[in-house]
């Protein structure tokens, strides 16, 4: 799992039937200390995450599970966002530490 920031969404009229209705979310991996890493990562999105929030996602059958746990192997998604972050609390030691 990777923290990210939701920094946009993906629209897709025309996809295969096992991504019909699922909301698609732009992810910027962020490090603890909330920079940003390089490459971003479209995730699925049931949860009703919006640009600005961070958020958990899960990769590969984590993700597939978490969205269709009846049959992930049917559903053809590699990231997925699992929770909304409200707050992280993070021991300021160890910020300093890995400056």
């Amino acid at each position: 799992m990777f923290l990210g920031k939701v920094v946009g969404s993906v629209w897709s009229t025309k996809k295969i039937d096992n991504l019909t209705n699922l909301k698609f979310l732009i992810i910027h991996p962020i490090n603890l200390k909330k920079a940003p890493l390089t490459d971003v990562v479209i995730a699925a999105d049931v949860l009703g995450a919006g640009v600005g929030e961070t958020v958990i996602c899960a990769y590969g059958h984590a993700a597939r599970q978490a969205i269709y746990p009846e049959n992930p192997a049917s559903l053809s998604i590699e990231a997925a966002v699992v929770g909304i972050v409200d707050r992280m609390d993070v021991d300021p030691e160890w910020m300093e530490d890995e400056s």
